[in-house]
């Protein structure tokens, strides 16, 4: 079957799961857990997310978020990808340390947002990792128990409408009860977790919106690039082939498809190449990646993107 599409627009709620790759364990220690923490911050706040809930296990991870103007997908991509680079660099390891698709379910906010911040910081209490959630250091539940702000989480919208840290903890433990809810899995439309009136009504709203937040979000990265590169963007997108364009070209197109998640279909319908095209620049770069005045290049380019 077809992959379906993501499904994206400002203001949804995603209940985000990533797995391991082959189950593999993600996380070894505790540096490990605090290195996908650190970079859930820093990517949260470049793209401007949300985030209601979390629960980093040894093999896979729980985040429930929400999404302004930039697509769900970039964030991902700049997360995923930052903690596997540190990964195979502290355990000496290469290759994909997650599984090949994140799972990410629209959510209907209004009856799901409190049920699934309980449920997701419940998780290490029903794999009998702990005896209660305040024994699991790298949940969000410490952070509503302490009821101040973080890097990565701020407890207010959720404090509003439950009314504070007691009243949090009362309504976790509430849930202890519960077991594995295969129901927030099993979802409409393999994409959807909400009614068949919510599930139209995200539909209405998105459709067509995706490709112009994806055409808006790309030619802002590459005017932030081109002007670092000291290259104008219409000779970018145009048909130059002097050496110094096609290598600030292909760089971009490398950092666009390799680092940022795009497609190799947005990116030469952007460029105004073939997919051929493309890809044979990116193979390019990246058999030269290694080159020091290459990467240096590369980092600079990609700095605040």
């Amino acid at each position: 079957m077809a992959r379906r599409p993501r499904i994206f627009a400002p203001g949804l709620l995603y209940h985000v799961i990533v797995r391991g790759n082959q189950r593999q364990k993600t996380f070894f220690a505790d540096r490990d857990y605090q290195a996908y923490l650190e970079r859930l911050a820093k990517y949260r706040k470049r793209y401007r997310v949300s985030v209601y809930g979390y629960c980093l296990m040894p093999n896979h991870v729980h985040l429930l978020l929400g999404c302004s103007d930039t697509p769900l997908s970039r964030f991902m991509q700049g997360l995923q990808q930052s903690f596997t680079q540190y990964f195979n660099r502290a355990h000496q390891k290469v290759g994909h340390l997650f599984q090949g698709r994140y799972k990410a379910i629209v959510c209907d906010r209004d009856e799901y947002l409190l049920e699934l911040v309980r449920y997701i910081h419940l998780n290490p209490v029903r794999s009998k990792l702990v005896g209660g959630p305040e024994e699991w250091r790298y949940s969000g539940h410490g952070v509503y128990l302490r009821g101040k702000p973080t890097e990565v989480m701020d407890p207010q919208p959720i404090f509003r409408l439950l009314g504070g840290p007691k009243a949090y903890r009362r309504f976790v433990l509430d849930g202890l009860g519960q077991g594995h809810r295969e129901d927030y899995y099993r979802v409409e439309d393999q994409r959807f977790l909400g009614a068949e009136e919510f599930v139209k009504k995200v539909q209405e709203k998105v459709e067509g919106k995706e490709v112009r937040v994806v055409k808006r979000y790309l030619s802002s990265v590459v005017e932030k690039m081109a002007r670092r590169a000291k290259v104008r963007v219409e000779v970018l997108r145009g048909p130059d082939r002097s050496w110094a364009v096609s290598k600030v070209r292909s760089l971009v197109v490398y950092l666009l498809v390799r680092r940022l998640g795009f497609s190799v279909k947005e990116v030469g319908q952007y460029v105004g190449k073939d997919e051929t095209s493309i890809s044979t620049m990116i193979n390019r770069v990246h058999q030269r990646i290694q080159q020091k005045e290459m990467g240096e290049e590369i980092e600079r380019l990609y700095q605040n993107v």
